[in-house]
């Protein structure tokens, strides 16, 4: 019996282990995306080496994936990066740099958002504003008996 219950729980563990086979299509495709600019995809692809989803367990990239997403203008990405970097030893951090070197010269920077604020409404019409003049003196009229004067 406990033969025949070992049996089936290997079995019902082995599925498991080979469903973790690695799709490196998508993978590939979200880095092309990353580098093309996508700030959304280079903050996945950094929770994707920090975590080790579908990649090795590996902080460097995952530091330099953030830190590109982060400067990119991504709020969630510059939070990732400064607790991961917290986590890190010196010689993660200076691997870290040499490949943000390598990497930021190859990756598009992203177009810079465009700021949209609020439509302003307009406020209350101004009033006119009243000029003082001094009235105008009638001009004077020539008559036919000034002239021949």
């Amino acid at each position: 019996m406990k033969r025949t219950m070992l049996w089936l729980l290997l079995l019902m563990v082995l599925p498991v282990g080979a469903a973790q086979v690695e799709d490196p299509v998508g993978l590939e495709q979200l880095r092309k995306t990353a580098e093309s600019g996508n700030v959304e995809a280079m903050l996945e692809l950094g929770i994707l080496y920090e975590y080790g989803f579908k990649m090795p367990d590996n902080k460097p990239p995952a530091l330099v994936w953030y830190r590109l997403a982060a400067e990119a203008g991504n709020a969630k990405a510059g939070a990732r990066y400064d607790a991961l970097k917290g986590s890190m030893n010196g010689k993660e951090i200076e691997e870290a740099n040499k490949l943000y070197t390598e990497l930021s010269a190859t990756v598009r920077k992203p177009a810079p958002r465009a700021e949209t604020s609020p439509p302003v409404a307009p406020g209350p019409p101004e009033a006119p504003t009243r000029t003082q003049t001094a009235p105008k003196e009638p001009a004077k009229q020539e008559t036919p008996s000034s002239a021949a004067q």
